[in-house]
């Protein structure tokens, strides 16, 4: 039977004449629609649907009929995280969903982008077909392939195959634009420019990521038809982007909490309709130790937030935002029977999680199993790197550093190597493409902290390349080996000695570890590192992140620094 067809039937359950599969009896009912909490209801599921909401119990009751007694619960909409990464944590799809069914998330809206770098088409479509048939509900968008320059872009699908992956029935459009790349007057910004223009043409979302925008900018890329932005920080540019048409996401996850610093928005007499509440990724520290977007849930409610505006942010918002909300995001006839049944609205601890109409999680046990995903094997084999000899560095003279001014953001620094002062705190940092070119570049990073060894890693953000931050030569040779044969990830090595690593075979970016194996080995890596002088709270991700175009202002690639607000490759010598 269709799925039109399959609808036909929800009327006559409603009536009274056929009776529901199951019957969630007299909770208070979270109206996504209104923001009414409303006591003593029932809601009647048949076929996966909602076939009727209301305070009438006097349905049909046939043999197979299950009755769940939710007397003093609550019960809300399944939750939907609307912008994630669901490969770019270092765990795998099934690890993910093992570990979401029990936070009340029943649909997860997820980048693509990281496996895309690599992989190009192959690395988009083999974890959505990874996503295909899992006890959760996966929608996911199209990556635009956003590099600091046309080299980090070499993977990006022609626009003939990014027409063929946007027509995937669970996509939903283009994930996020840097701004910098989408204004750009070379390849990179007219290639954005097409993919845009045919996504809006099949009635895609096109999703933003303004970073440091000024007005200005922030006009013309709303002008481009990007629906939404994960980036502000304050209450001021939250304010401003919803002003603007944006569908603004609060991150409260693994790479920035966001809530505390644009909590003066819940104060402002405004429509929240258009704000959402988001992860952006959670790493398996936090994941383990804290949840998913459930531990957001409960930070926004510990914070005085409305209840009800909590649960629309991650709910009905969502699946507005995205064009859902004939499908999910409230609790109303002919909606998907996705549901979490909690204690009470500021108690968000689920005891029952459902998706269309059947039971995943209940009384602290998943009662499914995610599915089996398999990956090309190809995608494992992608560090292509041979011999580096390293080149004779320089002793004096200026050079131009990489400054860390926070854990991701940087500048620009020219450096006296004759100056004690100005050269303290100053180790190398090479960059060399993984997949085979053959390109390098050596500069120079101010502000880490290392003392001692070296740590590489192939989990760089937009970029093919493997980075390699180090004291000393030796220890960098070491570190590369041993991601060579590790197939990637990220190694710490002092000397010829490997002090702690992390392997992450499948594109050099994944481990498909349990994520309890993957927490411990991130988590030894990254205090490795600080016991040798690492400044930085989780400091593999402020490496990770030394090459993307999504972070300002100074980055590094195979070819040479790239300043961001030019686009200039630059050199280490001034």
């Amino acid at each position: 039977m269709d799925e039109v067809r399959k609808r036909f039937i929800l009327p006559a359950v409603a009536f009274g004449g056929v009776p529901p599969d199951v019957v969630i009896a007299r909770p208070n009912l979270f109206n996504s629609l209104t923001q009414e909490f409303i006591p003593d209801q029932s809601v009647w599921i048949k076929d996966g649907r909602i076939a009727y909401v209301g305070s009438d119990m006097d349905f049909v009751k046939g043999p197979e009929t299950q009755v769940i007694d939710a007397k003093g619960m609550v019960v809300l909409p399944g939750l939907i995280d609307g912008h994630t990464h669901t490969v770019s944590n270092r765990y795998g799809i099934e690890e993910f969903v093992s570990h979401v069914i029990p936070t009340g998330v029943t649909t997860v809206i997820t980048e693509t982008m990281e496996t895309a770098t690599i992989a190009g088409k192959g690395g988009i479509e083999a974890p959505v077909q990874g996503f295909e048939g899992q006890p959760i509900r996966f929608f996911h968008t199209i990556p635009p392939v956003c590099g600091l320059t046309p080299a980090e872009e070499s993977m990006a699908p022609s626009l003939e195959d990014f027409v063929s992956l946007l027509k995937h029935p669970n996509c939903l459009g283009v994930g996020e634009i840097y701004w910098g790349n989408l204004f750009l007057e070379n390849e990179q910004g007219e290639r954005l420019k097409g993919l845009i223009a045919v996504a809006l043409e099949m009635g895609k979302v096109i999703e933003g990521h303004t970073a440091g925008a000024p007005l200005r900018r922030l006009q013309a890329y709303a002008g481009f038809g990007i629906s939404s932005c994960h980036e502000p920080i304050t209450a001021e540019e939250v304010l401003e982007r919803l002003r603007l048409g944006f569908w603004v996401m609060i991150r409260e996850g693994s790479i920035r909490k966001e809530l505390p610093g644009v909590a003066g928005i819940f104060k402002r007499q405004i429509d929240f309709r258009r704000l959402i509440l988001t992860t952006d990724g959670v790493d398996p520290e936090d994941f383990l130790e804290e949840g998913y977007l459930d531990a957001a849930v409960r930070r926004a409610l510990k914070m005085g937030i409305p209840p009800a505006l909590v649960y629309q942010m991650v709910t009905i918002n969502v699946a507005e935002h995205f064009r859902l909300d004939p499908l999910i995001g409230s609790l109303s006839p002919g909606k998907m029977a996705d549901l979490v049944l909690i204690p009470s609205p500021e108690e968000f601890y689920p005891q029952l999680v459902m998706v269309e109409g059947k039971i995943i999680f209940k009384d602290g046990q998943n009662l499914v199993e995610p599915k089996k995903v398999l990956f090309p094997d190809p995608m494992f084999h992608t560090i292509r790197i041979g011999d580096y000899p390293f080149p004779s560095l320089p002793t004096h003279g200026k050079v131009r550093a990489i400054e860390l001014v926070s854990r991701l953001v940087t500048q620009e620094r020219l450096i006296d190597l004759q100056d004690p002062e100005e050269s303290k705190d100053l180790i190398w940092v090479l960059a060399l493409d993984r997949l085979g070119s053959g390109k390098r570049f050596m500069g120079v990073l101010k502000g880490f902290g290392l003392k001692r060894g070296a740590y590489g890693t192939t989990m760089n953000w937009d970029s093919t390349d493997m980075i390699v931050v180090g004291c000393e030569a030796s220890s960098m040779k070491t570190v590369m080996e041993r991601l060579k044969e590790n197939g990637g990830g990220g190694v710490f090595a002092i000397g010829n000695d490997i002090v702690a690593e992390f392997p992450a075979p499948l594109c050099g970016l994944i481990s498909l570890k349990p994520m309890e194996a993957i927490r411990d080995e991130t988590r030894h890596l990254d205090a490795s590192l600080i016991e040798n002088g690492a400044k930085w709270g989780k400091p593999t991700l402020t490496i990770d992140t030394l090459s993307t175009a999504a972070i300002p202002h100074l980055r590094i690639t195979h070819h040479g620094y790239v300043r961001l607000k030019d686009r200039k490759v630059l050199t280490l010598e001034v």
